[in-house]
């Protein structure tokens, strides 16, 4: 039976990591991501991640509109490579490269913007479905990112929190802005995702199309444009309004000192993802961190029970999810790969095990 439920009782990111640790190949279906019919797709091989789909989004967030929005392939060559993938029914990044029409790199990146952007889609919704279906015998896409699940997991996490703040220093997607020149006058170097996003602002381009030519993505330009913004090496021009942007009242502009980075902020991020990641491969209670000293409780011995009963537990419904009934005995567990045999040493077996 295929690993499926609601996102009110499981948080999808991690069903991501389970099927990430056990290398399952196959594609997560999610559905609830607005009106009915809609679905995102994320295609798993051997347990890292090639590709994500959603017919939900506009037509600007597809690959080959992606694509051709950065330069990177010309109008005709996107309206060749889509009729050779409806004949074929292949992989439109693999056609693309293929065909010449594109850098595998270039390719490569804008998928691994499109992973992340769906994830978060996905992410962020609190009512819907999800269905694993297994794909056995597939092979991985030629041109395919092969992102490790974890590290989408901790990409997202660090999205979440960063995003409100991000959200309130940047303008409208209809603002045009342009350079200030502070960062040529005084001859100071980006780094390389800073001066892709800086040299797309000309004057001329709004925000919505700087991100939809930005080899980075979505959130990692917006970032980078509120850090332009806030650091006045970049300011406003006015709201576009078809071909010519339409001048805003003057501004009083104040150069602020650029924010030093909180570290604080990421120090609490990266301890709550560790804590997550550990946690997974080791899902047992907390509660021995405040068990009194003189309770049986603190032992060692008395911990390592409990971690591996946990455990069990843990993967006893692991085993429900998949095949749609718990195991007929403990043993069936170690079978399917989800525990290991040492984790059923002096594990108490007595108790029903067609009961959760």
């Amino acid at each position: 039976m295929a690993l499926e439920g609601e996102l009110r009782d499981f948080n999808i990111l991690e069903v991501i990591q389970l099927l990430g640790q056990q290398g399952k190949t196959g594609v997560l279906r999610v559905w609830g991501l607005g009106k009915k019919g809609d679905e995102a797709g994320i295609f798993f091989f051997e347990g890292r991640i090639t590709h994500a789909t959603s017919n939900q989004r506009t037509k600007g967030d597809l690959l080959g509109e992606r694509l051709t929005k950065m330069g990177i392939i010309s109008r005709d060559d996107l309206f060749t490579a889509l009729r050779t993938q409806k004949k074929s029914g292949r992989f439109l990044g693999e056609i693309v490269v293929e065909g010449g029409m594109a850098e595998e790199q270039d390719v490569l990146n804008a998928l691994y913007t499109q992973v992340h952007e769906i994830v978060y889609e996905v992410f962020r919704l609190e009512e819907g479905k999800f269905k694993f279906d297994p794909l056995r015998g597939e092979a991985s896409p030629r041109v395919s990112v092969q992102l490790n699940a974890d590290e989408v997991m901790l990409n997202i996490l660090k999205m979440v929190d960063e995003w409100p703040e991000i959200e309130k220093k940047v303008p409208p997607p209809t603002m045009v802005l342009q350079k200030a020149g502070t960062l040529e006058e005084h001859g100071i170097t980006l780094s390389e995702d800073h001066d892709a996003v800086y040299r797309l602002v000309d004057g001329s381009k709004s925000v919505q199309e700087i991100v939809d030519m930005s080899l980075v993505g979505k959130f990692a330009t917006l970032e980078i444009l509120a850090s332009l913004l806030e650091g006045g090496d970049i300011k406003e021009l006015g709201i576009k309004r078809g071909e010519i942007p339409a001048q805003v009242a003057p501004r009083v502009e104040v150069r602020r000192e650029r924010e030093k980075p909180s570290y604080v902020r990421y120090g609490l991020v990266l301890g709550i993802s560790l804590i997550i990641l550990f946690a997974s491969f080791f899902p047992f209670k907390l509660d021995f961190l405040w068990t009194d000293h003189r309770g049986e409780g603190y032992s060692f011995q008395g911990y390592a029970e409990r971690m591996k009963r946990e455990r069990v537990e843990w993967g006893r419904k692991i085993f429900f999810l998949e095949r749609g009934r718990y195991p007929e005995g403990l043993g069936e567990l170690v079978e399917a790969g989800i525990v290991v045999e040492n984790d059923l040493k002096g594990v108490d077996v007595r108790r029903e095990s067609n009961h959760p």
